[in-house]
């Protein structure tokens, strides 16, 4: 009986160190354009489910991303919500603070959100809980303050918000310096849309990224700039807010209604999507850079009413925050369609593109070739 209980495990323990396959290597991960972390990778790849559990700690030894993957690329970090290339994220997925309070846990199937998902602040408060089907919100969602305040109370059906408010919101305004000198000229007009992290209720923020960052260093516009400033949390798609703003800046502002511009980045390249497509009439030319499209059926939907629309969109090809393919799609529904469709996609860029563009002058230029009055 001991030979034959001894031969059964001896089998099983060489049958686990078959299954599993563990490598530890070091990762860095570029987290801004000033900023690497260097963190230690545990990958254990189980033979018998194929799927690759993957850790990550920080250099003091705190656990800094607990997942599981169907496919890997060892060397590549994401964010959680970028399904990037080959990575692929299947079932529960956990990340910690550095002090080792938890950040995030979520759900997924396929390398999308699927399932619930939570989130907390930095001082252990909860930020977030949501319900995801197939990548888009779906169901019952909440959000917090820092300060533990119930901000939002929301259901959303395939992405979109059921129950969108009504809401004016805050925004900065540029105006070109001789805007004063004739009162009966009017001026085109760019609405900038930023992302992620200008989000909130202090406008000096939007100064850190796109066109507003450009007026902070003091160059000069042809242009009107109008830059709207989304609320914490949720998207330019959540509440409607869109028609209060354009009422508000044509009445206040010389504005040439026949050529109104939209453009945004990462969440702002989104919103534009979507803003479009649910207010055609009102662009003569519109720039997305770096947005999903796939998180709400809305944009997939209407795009028909961008046929005709002059569109010129960016997406870095090694973007890990939002995937390339969140741009290359659309373009693809719309190519052979849209005669004023251009598609600028970087090989070497990821989600930084925007700098690249902005501070430049050929997107301005190009804009001001549409006018509304004139056939495109």
């Amino acid at each position: 009986m001991r030979y034959a209980a001894t031969i059964f495990l001896i089998t099983v323990n060489m049958s686990l160190l078959y299954a599993q396959n563990t490598e530890t290597i070091v990762l860095r991960y570029a987290a801004s354009k000033y900023d690497t972390i260097v963190y230690k990778r545990v990958i254990e790849l189980n033979r018998n489910t194929n799927l690759y559990h993957v850790r990550d700690y920080f250099e003091n030894g705190q656990i800094q991303m607990d997942a599981f993957y169907s496919s890997l690329d060892k060397q590549i970090k994401e964010e959680p919500q970028c399904n990037y290339l080959t990575n692929t994220k299947e079932g529960e997925y956990k990340q910690w603070y550095r002090d080792g309070q938890v950040e995030f846990v979520g759900h997924y199937i396929g390398g999308v959100k699927n399932g619930s998902t939570s989130s907390w602040y930095k001082n252990g408060q909860k930020e977030s809980d949501e319900n995801w089907l197939n990548g888009q919100l779906n169901g019952k969602v909440k959000y917090w303050t820092e300060q533990g305040d119930l901000q939002y109370d929301l259901t959303f059906y395939h992405g979109q918000n059921q129950n969108p408010a009504e809401v004016k919101y805050n925004y900065l305004a540029y105006l070109p310096k001789d805007y004063n000198t004739d009162t009966l000229k009017t001026w085109p007009l760019i609405i900038y849309l930023h992302g992620g992290s200008g989000r909130g209720t202090d406008l000096k923020k939007l100064y850190s990224n796109g066109i507003p960052d450009q007026i902070y260093r003091g160059r000069e516009f042809p242009f009107i700039v109008i830059s709207p400033q989304c609320p914490l949390n949720i998207r330019w798609s959540t509440d409607n807010w869109f028609e209060y703003l354009y009422d508000e800046v044509t009445a206040k502002y010389r504005i040439d209604t026949s050529r109104v511009y939209l453009t945004g980045f990462s969440l702002g390249g989104s919103g534009t999507w979507y803003i479009a497509a649910k207010y055609p009439d009102k662009f003569a030319a519109i720039a997305p850079m770096s947005g999903f499209t796939s998180h709400m059926d809305y944009i997939d939907n209407h795009l028909d009413r961008l046929i005709d629309m002059p569109i010129w969109a960016f997406h870095g090809k090694i973007d890990r925050v939002v995937a390339f393919e969140e741009t290359e799609r659309i373009i693809k529904k719309l190519q052979g369609k849209n005669k004023n469709l251009k598609f600028s996609a970087k090989s070497d860029e990821g989600h930084g593109y925007n700098w690249l563009v902005y501070p430049g002058q050929e997107l301005y230029d190009w804009f001001l070739k549409y006018d509304k009055r004139f056939k495109r």
